[in-house]
């Protein structure tokens, strides 16, 4: 792999050394595949409703002999992820409204966990959703790519403590 798009590395780039990543939607796998080439992540999960896009997904990580590195699930959203086995979540190639959606379905979301949110449409939508349900906006960067400008968030689940 030479180098990522412009628009993930600067995802990949907002993931912190050692992470446990789940990248929901993976579609070909890249973003994976370029964790577990580099070791930046300590866990990755390549997840995606389509069995196709997985198939993509481990297609690519074979490609690079980094397939036993990636853990690799077939679900909607974040359903086929268990809350303990990450601590940052990728959402990104999807519009604001699907994000919504997955997030809606997934509340353990809000416990703290790292999201890096790349919505395609509905930004706004998304923006105001975050705010308005316990999560924080920590940084945005916009990045242009093949063209097109991309709109790259970090958001933050208030931490719940023992006491709620």
């Amino acid at each position: 792999m030479k180098k990522l798009p412009k628009r993930l590395q600067v995802i990949a780039d907002f993931i912190n050394e050692g992470a446990r990543v789940a990248d929901i939607g993976t579609d070909h796998g890249y973003l994976p595949v370029f964790l577990a080439l580099t070791n930046h992540a300590s866990r990755i999960i390549a997840s995606d409703i389509s069995a196709g896009s997985l198939g993509a997904a481990r297609r690519s990580a074979d490609k690079y002999n980094v397939s036993e590195k990636i853990n690799f699930v077939n679900a909607p959203g974040l359903t086929g992820i268990n809350e303990n086995e990450v601590d940052t979540i990728v959402i990104a190639g999807v519009g604001g409204e699907t994000i919504i959606e997955i997030l809606e379905e997934t509340q353990w979301t809000k416990n703290g966990k790292r999201l890096i949110l790349q919505p395609q449409t509905k930004r706004e939508v998304l923006c105001d959703y975050l705010g308005e349900n316990g999560y924080i906006i920590c940084e945005v960067k916009t990045v242009k790519d093949r063209g097109r400008d991309y709109f790259i968030m970090i958001a933050q689940g208030e931490q719940k403590d023992d006491n709620g």
